[in-house]
């Protein structure tokens, strides 16, 4: 990782600076580059991110919920109780005889009610003030709590897959765009090598024409094929620039940042056993991986829907704090603790239905998986056959250029000599130029083939 910070921040410091110094690239650097700078590759580790924060949020519904509240209510008016007061008077009380005859009064004043005295008892406060705490925590859910952690787990996991598969076609895209690059820019050195050939050519002819020993024909037709593979030189230029350009932009380079291949094309040879090649493909595959994990996702799901009609259990815990409290108009505290259970006994079969939906997922998740291996099988087996083509076309070209370089080096001495005709010559020319193409093309797509090997099988 060092190292490919200090590449980037060498290509940034040459581009800010306004540097002439030109960037030293091999195909290792290339790949370096673009996954320092690619923006899928920034994209994908925000989504990781998120799935990572996505966990931690499911592990919290393990842990007690708690509430703070607070609140303030003023009332039009308080609500009063009336109360009744008797109203009495201390007197002396008359007293009577058994027939209803006056006989005197009590010698000693009691109290004797008068009257009915009311007043109005406040029930509240028109101003209210409270402060309340709550804690709740999820007793037993029968597993789907930690189901769904699980879920989440999942989830991280199948987003760190899908860096991993975001940065090996990251590399493939690199390293096949620098091996194309390096391709127009070698082919350019080959046609430019043929130019200076065949302008050599064309000079000897001329000299021959005005000896007396070629004909004004062979001077037509050397020129005439000279200045075809200028125009061809010239569509090549182009073609290297270009090439040049989209491997720039491939890894996140400024567009006018002089850049250097350092890299040549060699014969390379390299056995790979298509089983092993397989094996290894089934089991480091990025998108095998995601979708294994999709399927314990799907298995996950079936689950949590099995377990939908149990009841949960839960237990929860209330403190307030307030004013006025009970029929004082002063601050007071309560408190309330409360064990439950919540079982849901009818919802219309909907939780019956999404059990079968979910079950329909996990087998959609399988198939999935079976159709993604099955054709992996059959990518690493076609990337196989490229490679081992591909040397083999390699090996092939090798002795064609051999055979073309000494035909040409016999047509020079014959054509000297008046046994070869110019229009023999000129095609024995070609023929190399053509022979030293397709050997760089077969050297090219060895190493993309390689490439893109290394990727079907989730090789780093």
């Amino acid at each position: 990782m060092t190292s490919i910070k200090s590449i980037t921040a060498t290509a940034l410091c040459l581009v800010a600076a306004g540097l002439a110094e030109t960037l030293q690239l091999d195909a290792r650097r290339a790949a370096e580059l673009a996954l320092a700078n690619n923006r899928q590759l920034a994209l994908a580790q925000a989504k990781l991110e998120e799935a990572a924060y996505g966990r931690n949020a499911a592990f919290g519904s393990f842990l007690p919920q708690v509430s703070a509240t607070g609140t303030y209510t003023r009332l039009a008016r308080a609500n009063e109780f009336t109360m009744f007061s008797a109203h009495d008077s201390i007197m002396t009380v008359p007293v009577f005889d058994p027939q209803g005859n006056y006989i005197g009064n009590t010698g000693v004043p009691v109290r004797v009610p008068v009257g009915v005295d009311t007043f109005r008892l406040p029930l509240g406060s028109v101003n209210n003030y409270s402060a309340g705490l709550t804690a709740q925590q999820t007793l037993f859910t029968w597993g789907k709590l930690i189901n769904a952690y699980r879920i989440a787990g999942l989830t991280l996991d199948m987003q760190q897959e899908a860096a991993r598969q975001a940065r090996a076609q990251v590399r493939l895209d690199a390293i096949s765009g620098f091996y194309q690059a390096l391709l127009a820019e070698k082919t350019l050195e080959v046609m430019r090598a043929s130019y200076q050939q065949l302008a050599g050519h064309v000079a000897q002819v001329q000299s021959l024409y005005e000896n007396g020993l070629a004909s004004r024909l062979d001077l037509m037709k050397a020129t005439l094929g000279l200045q075809q593979l200028e125009a061809q030189v010239s569509q090549m230029e182009n073609t290297a620039s270009l090439a040049l350009s989209a491997l720039r932009n491939t890894l996140g380079l400024e567009p006018d940042m002089p850049v250097s291949l350092v890299e040549d094309l060699q014969p390379d040879s390299m056995t790979v056993v298509l089983d092993s090649a397989q094996t290894s493909a089934l089991a480091n595959r990025p998108e095998l991986r995601q979708l294994r994990d999709a399927v314990r996702i799907a298995d996950l799901g079936v689950r949590i829907a099995r377990t939908a009609n149990l009841p949960t259990a839960f237990a929860q815990f209330n403190y307030s704090y307030r004013n006025p409290v009970g029929f004082s108009a002063e601050w007071g505290s309560d408190w309330n603790a409360t064990a439950g259970l919540s079982w849901p006994l009818f919802t219309g079969l909907s939780n019956h239905n999404k059990l079968r939906q979910a079950q329909a997922r996990l087998r959609q998740a399988r198939f999935g998986l079976a159709m993604a291996e099955d054709g992996i099988r059959l990518e690493v087996q076609a990337a196989v056959s490229a490679l081992h083509q591909e040397a083999k076309n390699t090996a092939y070209q090798s002795a064609n250029v051999r055979l073309a370089e000494d035909a040409l080096a016999l047509a020079e001495t014959r054509y000297q000599n008046g046994l070869l005709t110019n229009l023999e010559y000129l095609d024995t020319q070609v023929a190399l130029t053509q022979a030293r193409v397709a050997r760089l093309n077969a050297l090219a797509n060895y190493q993309i083939a390689k490439a893109r090997l290394a990727k079907a099988t989730g090789a780093e």
